[in-house]
């Protein structure tokens, strides 16, 4: 691995990780009295010039579209200053965040839901512009907007699961297929990075991966999909979930031997603080955000000690999209006038 190839880009990261925002702060924002008030701690960090002008009369709308562009404009930059020798690489880290768009996309068209929804639950990523986007959720029919995402990759992987959609209603099928195929083709080209470098670029694309093959182990039980249905969704590039404990997982009694079965796994420590959570509300939010936790505490610790890898691009950019989200939670919490705790629940901090 060349220390020369990264140095550039780990100067720029290491700059830009300065300004994530420090749980001092997010303690203050989750405490502030209201969205404006939230506005003026923001105002004290690196997002001061975004929302200096931002008054009293700002809606969580015009917010958010600032934070969207913010973390777009972040992704764009990093992008155009990774070496040449890792843009593909770079093509399919940009890709696993833009399928979180093209997937609320799809929620949201096929949900029927209104533009002033869509416009708070996308984070719009070049080529998917919010004009973009809006003209897409316009569409007459599902295959038609399709045809129109400004992305072969992403056409060519939906229309390949349509007729199942279109048979089912299930929307997950479409949802799994995008996770699977970029996943698979970001782990590739992580493999053919050396050493050190594709040891800690690695570590955080298979812990993604496993967790989807966890979620896929547990969801399917309410799916009502038998093992032999979902053991073919299950990712074959798996990094410390066996696919034999899935599958076996899988095979289950009922969900409580399931989730008995995975706890002897290496996730069993975030397995086990997402089942007391189950057991009062008997969904799988808890599992779901656990697993975000477990992905943002691996980005942080990609940026500790030896420098000079390709995880601390990944692993950045994981810690930017989180705190878009936390940020976008936050002040549409306040606006909703919601209690500090309940903001606090849901955070990925």
């Amino acid at each position: 691995m060349s220390v020369a190839r990264y140095s550039f880009i780990n100067a720029k990261i290491r700059s830009m990780k300065a300004d994530i925002l420090t749980s001092e702060q997010w303690d203050a924002l989750i405490g502030a009295r209201d969205m404006f008030s939230a506005l003026r701690i923001l105002d004290s960090t690196s997002y001061a010039q975004l929302v200096q002008d931002m008054g009293e009369a700002t809606s969580p709308i015009e917010i958010e579209r600032v934070l969207q562009s913010d973390f777009n404009k972040v992704l764009i930059e990093i992008k155009n200053d990774i070496p040449t020798a890792n843009q593909t690489l770079m093509t399919w880290i940009t890709r696993k965040f833009q399928k979180e768009v093209v997937k609320s996309l799809l929620r949201l068209y096929t949900s029927g839901s209104n533009q002033a929804t869509a416009e708070r639950l996308l984070i719009p990523l070049e080529p998917f512009s919010t004009s973009r986007l809006m003209t897409l959720l316009e569409a007459k029919d599902l295959r038609s907007m399709v045809s129109e995402i400004p992305d072969q990759f992403f056409q060519h992987e939906i229309e390949k699961t349509l007729p199942k959609y279109e048979e089912t209603g299930n929307l997950f099928i479409v949802e799994h297929t995008l996770d699977s195929m970029v996943f698979q083709n970001l782990f590739r080209e992580v493999q053919q990075l050396e050493e050190q470098d594709r040891e800690i670029t690695a570590r955080l694309v298979g812990t993604e991966i496993d967790l989807l093959n966890l979620m896929i182990t547990l969801r399917s039980h309410f799916l009502g999909l038998s093992s032999t249905e979902t053991a073919e969704f299950l990712l074959r590039t798996p990094y410390r979930l066996p696919l034999d404990l899935c599958q076996r997982a899988l095979l289950s009694r009922n969900f409580e031997e399931r989730i008995r079965i995975l706890q002897s796994s290496y996730y069993k420590d975030l397995i086990s603080r997402s089942w007391e959570a189950y057991e009062l509300d008997q969904g799988l939010g808890a599992f779901e955000h656990n697993a975000h936790i477990l992905i943002r505490t691996d980005s942080e610790e990609a940026l500790i000690g030896y420098p000079f890898h390709f995880g601390i691009v990944l692993g950045f950019l994981n810690l930017k999209w989180y705190e878009t989200i936390n940020l976008k939670a936050v002040m549409n919490g306040k606006a909703d006038q919601l209690d500090s705790n309940i903001i606090r629940r849901a955070l990925i901090l």
